[in-house]
């Protein structure tokens, strides 16, 4: 098993063992997601990945806690694992600005840039076209490069 889909798999273990761990405060989810920050900033990403991780499993159905997580590993860069998050946002709500965005600059930066504009014409469908994530998607694609991570997390953080 290759280095990189060992360290994609192996916070999802430890989330298990996190959740249990966990006391169950009054908003769960919450708590972990703010737990899962805490540690970033402090700057121990598995410890973020792991708490993120047990988020998803403490509310399957929130595409939201999928783009923070997502966000986690896009600045990480770890694109491939950024995708896959951003794409399991857009199944729970296809049309999340947040998600959107992330997944088409995860495209960008794996040279996927027919997936980039296929994300873009989404978003201007859905969101409009001087929606904050539109103007940064288009804008990464016309510039050939992804408009970074940070910037999917200021527009979860407007919704």
């Amino acid at each position: 098993m290759n280095r990189r889909l060992k360290q994609g798999l192996m916070p999802a273990v430890l989330a298990g063992a996190l959740l249990a761990a966990a006391p169950a405060p009054a908003g769960p989810v919450e708590s972990l997601m703010a737990r899962s920050r805490a540690a970033e900033a402090k700057g121990h990403f598995d410890d973020a990945i792991g708490l993120m991780q047990a988020a998803v499993v403490a509310a399957p159905a929130r595409a939201e806690t999928y783009v923070a997580l997502a966000g986690l590993y896009a600045r990480r860069k770890e694109p491939q694992f950024a995708l896959k998050y951003y794409e399991e946002a857009l199944y729970i709500d296809p049309t999340l600005a947040a998600a959107l965005l992330g997944a088409g600059q995860a495209d960008l930066a794996l040279g996927d840039l027919g997936a980039a504009k296929r994300k873009l014409t989404r978003l201007e469908q859905s969101c409009g076209h001087d929606c904050p994530e539109t103007v940064r998607l288009r804008a990464a694609i016309g510039a050939g490069k992804s408009a970074g991570p940070d910037a999917t997390s200021a527009s979860l953080d407007k919704q």
